[in-house]
């Protein structure tokens, strides 16, 4: 038996440890955890949960059209995974863990060391794969850029037309979609959904774009009522998710260019587009070396100015004011109001937003990166470094391709 556990790789489609568990007709368990630490964060937004339970749906269905389902386990990780394995031990298996390796919170990395430790000893095999490109070789950390793309390049992974997933009667607490949405119901109060969650939706998404909407991509990006209306591409949410690859992006993107050669400004737009999304990857790369940048300044010098500490009650009321968009100033006011109704805004406005407070109102990242958290669908802890100073301090902020 192979257990397959998702995470932030919800989809079929490009996706190693899908391909790997499911060769040769193996038996396999596709499983997601429902894991109460995650919903206990204070940052933790509704747009977020609600995109996370549409794309877990969505995998559903995938799946059961393939004669296989998703199983909604419920607990902590680590407890949810040893007693899965207990039980398949118990019934004569010698189980198998697939699951992608991923860019973690503190938490999230000890997790992933105890599963991996408690394997070993138990001498039962396991595979981590790659959700997307993650260069693990510390002494390369620098050199990443050549591996990145050939990585890119590579033949996508198969997407298996059949699953054999047998009937398991599991002594392990399991949740119905339906229960799922009562227990969690307050992350599904919200009056409109601007971005939807699944698989499905990330192809239709992706197609969109590359039919019409990436024409002048290149300036349209610097325009947020124009990106608002989907001049970029609105895959971010499905990027963070992993509702669809990178490298499906890149190469169904490379493949427009092929068939549009003649055309120098659809090239560039396109060119634009896949810079985005090495700059998202480079992020990614860098948080994964150095995951303290989670929660502590990139230069300690800058520890005496941000900080997460209280703030006084003059900041407090500038944070409000960040907040609720009555800064006075139209565009940041704007951004932050849109932050508020879509759970999402362009790229440049984040960067614009977060500098307005940590400089013009001298209100510590970790703030306002609690507040983005908290509203953005596509909110990403990897994309948080950006220099936004006369020094180049790595500022908290949140980005997208």
């Amino acid at each position: 038996m192979h257990i397959l556990w998702f995470r932030r790789d919800l989809r079929l489609s490009d996706n190693e440890i899908v391909a790997l568990s499911t060769a040769d007709n193996a038996e396999v368990l596709p499983c997601f955890i429902i894991d109460p630490w995650f919903y206990q964060q204070a940052e933790v937004g509704k747009a977020r949960v609600r995109f996370l339970f549409e794309a877990l749906e969505d995998l559903d269905r995938n799946l059961k059209s393939r004669g296989s389902q998703l199983y909604l386990l419920e607990g902590n990780s680590l407890s949810v995974i040893q007693g899965l394995t207990r039980q398949l031990l118990q019934k004569g298996d010698r189980p198998k863990l697939f699951f992608n390796q991923d860019v973690q919170v503190q938490y999230g990395i000890e997790r992933d060391l105890q599963i991996i430790n408690y394997y070993k000893q138990h001498n039962l095999s396991y595979h981590q794969g790659l959700n997307n490109f993650l260069q693990t070789d510390g002494e390369r950390r620098d050199d990443w850029m050549e591996e990145y793309y050939t990585y890119l390049r590579q033949p996508l992974h198969l997407t298996p037309e059949h699953i054999n997933t047998p009937q398991l009667q599991l002594d392990i607490p399991q949740i119905t979609f339906s229960d799922l949405k009562q227990k969690y119901s307050q992350f599904w109060e919200t009056e409109n959904t601007y971005f939807s969650g699944g698989e499905t939706q990330a192809i239709a998404t992706l197609n969109s774009f590359l039919d019409s909407r990436f024409h002048g991509y290149h300036w349209k990006i610097s325009r947020p009522w124009l990106t608002q209306q989907g001049a970029t591409s609105h895959l971010s949410p499905h990027l963070t998710f992993g509702t669809i690859s990178v490298r499906q992006v890149y190469q169904s993107t490379k493949a427009k260019a092929a068939e549009l050669a003649s055309n120098p400004k659809v090239q560039f737009s396109l060119k634009a587009f896949r810079d985005r999304l090495r700059w998202h990857d480079s992020f990614t790369q860098r948080l994964y070396f150095h995951p303290e940048l989670v929660d502590t300044n990139r230069y300690p010098e800058f520890d005496e100015y941000y900080s997460p500490a209280e703030l006084s009650e003059e900041k407090q009321e500038l944070f409000a004011a960040w907040k609720e968009g009555q800064t006075g100033f139209p565009l940041v006011d704007a951004s932050m109001r849109q932050l508020k109704t879509m759970g999402w805004m362009n790229f440049r406005m984040r960067a614009m937003c977060a500098t307005f407070l940590c400089i013009n109102c001298g209100i510590s990242w970790h703030h306002g990166a609690e507040h983005y958290m908290r509203h953005l669908v596509d909110g990403d802890l990897a994309y948080a470094l950006l220099n936004i100073n006369n020094k180049q301090q790595q500022q908290r902020t949140y980005f997208f391709a």
